[in-house]
């Protein structure tokens, strides 16, 4: 992948925002105060598309990735290929094959004020959720 090389990285971002250390403190504490967490869309540095996922638990955080919480990302993905993420508000899914549709809110706030306690991250707030800013363009 192209876009999986460190000069490819910083000849299509300016800034990188999260190093391995904050983005291992952000999963870590997702996986403490966020752990029901759905709906989680993942942007990658070497694709357009935004990839469905959940919060990792606790053993899914490594120090320099996270153990496969993002359907059809085929395994780990370490932090330096994760563009942004976002969290909504609420999601919609399906229990079952041609269920209803059942809508669940997230506690974004009581999350956020925990992240507050272990460090600053590039945190974009909007009406439908929250976008982890890993590069700066």
């Amino acid at each position: 992948m192209k876009a999986h090389n460190d000069k490819a990285l910083r000849q299509k971002y300016s800034v990188r925002l999260m190093s391995n250390h904050k983005w291992n403190k952000f999963f870590l504490t997702m996986a403490e105060h966020g752990a029901d967490f759905s709906g989680i869309e993942y942007h990658f540095t070497d694709s357009e598309k935004a990839f469905s996922g959940h919060a990792p638990s606790k053993q899914q955080v490594w120090d320099s990735a996270i153990d496969d919480p993002v359907k059809g990302s085929g395994g780990p993905v370490e932090y330096k290929y994760i563009e942004r993420i976002f969290i909504p508000r609420s999601y919609s899914y399906q229990l079952y094959e041609n269920g209803p549709t059942a809508h669940r809110a997230l506690n974004l706030e009581r999350f956020l004020m925990e992240l507050c306690k272990v460090g600053e991250f590039p945190i974009i707030r909007t009406e439908s959720g929250i976008e982890i800013l890993g590069y700066e363009t």
